[in-house]
């Protein structure tokens, strides 16, 4: 056992020391960029969750009322949101990144596509009392599920 000890102390001996120093400094750094990441990523997730609470404080996640000229009011929205969305992007693991991008696109086109008469055809339709008409999506349902199913990628 003695002359294995100083078979490692003489090679500690003879050996330069500067690559020891090397892998040493490249551990600190990738510990140093792994901490950066991981605030970066929590900064991006909080903005995002924000950025959904703020704009959409009356429909989401208890609906209080529909703003008047409600395509006008989502697409005013979906700049912002989007930045926002492409920054928690980079964060999203490889293999969520498909469900996350399919999220977004169906959110879009739904601030898109909804209008105020659509709004109205639906209240309408949940107000009849026949249960056999075919009856159009809740849009409050739709958009609840929407920012929902958003929100599920900022909770890793």
């Amino acid at each position: 056992m003695d002359e294995s000890l100083n078979q490692i102390a003489v090679y500690f001996e003879t050996v330069p020391l500067w690559p020891f120093l090397l892998f040493g400094l490249l551990g600190v750094v990738a510990i140093m960029v792994d901490i950066v990441n991981r605030k970066r990523r929590a900064i991006a997730i909080e903005n995002f969750r924000l950025t959904i609470e703020m704009e959409f404080a009356e429909m989401y996640p208890v609906h209080k009322r529909w703003p008047k000229n409600i395509n006008h009011y989502l697409t005013a929205r979906l700049p912002e949101m989007y930045q926002n969305f492409e920054v928690l992007r980079v964060f999203i693991p490889q293999k969520n990144l498909l469900s996350y991008n399919t999220d977004w696109n169906n959110f879009r086109d739904f601030c898109r596509a909804i209008t105020d008469e659509k709004i109205a055809v639906a209240e309408q339709s949940a107000a009849d009392t026949n249960p056999t008409a075919d009856r159009e999506p809740d849009p409050k349902v739709i958009l609840h599920d929407l920012i929902t199913k958003l929100l599920k990628h900022t909770e890793f």
